[in-house]
């Protein structure tokens, strides 16, 4: 198997002479919705998304913001509902950016990759949720258009999943192993703290 290792990661402190980006997926009020989805791990993610981007907004990048508008009936994530908001605590700011997307990847039916190459950003910080589902599609996808990409991890989440035959991983079993496969070929994982002190 093709590894993207070589060129797909982002090493902290390498950033400063190229255009980078916090990149942050689908942080809306639809994730609350425990009806929805169940419980999530990592209660935190909140407070390290708002440490994340008040480094960023203090002149360090480009922030994205990429929101969900889902064509799933029942969805919490269709428009024109309350949960396809924004959370207050990832609220774009004027000048911004934000990319709507109607499936996992931020990078399908967008302009994301062309918007990203003519701002010169070629290495991106991803955050959000959910860890398994449109965060590692994006990561992946990324990867694969051979930009650098390290994942928050700490500021990320995930939702338990069940298979077809009724076993269940609750959200940290499902949040660690994402993070896992993503380390070994698409990304570098690495924690909030980290990103801030040494990027």
């Amino acid at each position: 198997m093709a590894s993207h290792t070589g060129n797909a990661r982002l090493r902290l402190g390498d950033a400063r002479d190229e255009g980078a980006a916090l990149m942050i997926v689908d942080v809306q009020r639809a994730i609350d919705d425990t009806r929805y989805w169940g419980e999530r791990n990592n209660i935190g993610m909140e407070d390290n998304l708002e440490e994340l981007l008040a480094y960023w907004r203090g002149g360090n990048g480009h922030i994205v913001h990429v929101r969900h508008f889902s064509r799933t009936p029942g969805s919490p994530y269709r428009p024109g509902q309350f949960g396809a908001e924004f959370k207050d605590c990832v609220m774009p700011r004027q000048g911004e950016r934000v990319v709507t997307k109607h499936v996992s990847s931020a990078f399908v039916g967008t302009d994301l990759e062309n918007w990203l190459r003519h701002h010169g950003v070629s290495r991106l910080v991803v955050a959000g949720v959910a860890t398994a589902h449109a965060v590692s599609t994006t990561v992946r996808h990324a990867g694969c258009l051979d930009f650098a990409v390290t994942v928050a991890a700490d500021a990320c989440a995930s939702f338990a999943v069940s298979d077809r035959r009724g076993q269940q991983w609750d959200a940290e079993q499902v949040h660690a192993l994402s993070l896992a496969v993503l380390d070994s070929a698409f990304a570098d994982i690495s924690t909030t703290h980290d990103i801030v002190q040494n990027f």
